[in-house]
């Protein structure tokens, strides 16, 4: 299964809060975990952004069931978005991992823009 393609926008200086749902899956159990990645390009080493479903120290992917689905939202508060470099751009993923078989899945990607904030 290939990861869906979707493309975000994050506004400098206001909360993210971003749904991507999953369909017809439910990993919610306690053995999954998942992380996002905002990178500047593929081949950049640092990150821009990491949304994560464990507390590191707080959790900014929440992992939700709805129906037979998941739905993950990320939760990053305005502090941490007005501290982005903006205007620019770059790529994201999502992925899960089982803990439990070691198996990862890679479920979103795409691009994602963040927009500059003019009220500060």
């Amino acid at each position: 299964m290939s990861a869906e393609q979707l493309d975000v926008v994050i506004e400098q200086g206001a909360t993210f809060a971003q749904l991507w749902q999953i369909l017809d899956k439910d990993l919610t159990a306690v053995t999954y975990s998942f992380e996002a990645k905002f990178r500047t390009s593929h081949a950049a080493t640092s990150t821009v952004l990491t949304l994560t479903s464990t507390p590191s120290p707080t959790v900014t992917l929440i992992v939700a069931k709805s129906g037979n689905h998941t739905h993950l939202t990320a939760d990053v508060p305005f502090a941490t978005t007005a501290a982005l470099t903006a205007p620019s751009s770059g790529v994201y993923d999502i992925e899960y991992v089982n803990s439990a078989t070691g198996i990862k899945v890679r479920a979103f990607e795409g691009s994602y823009y963040i927009t500059p904030e003019a009220t500060r």
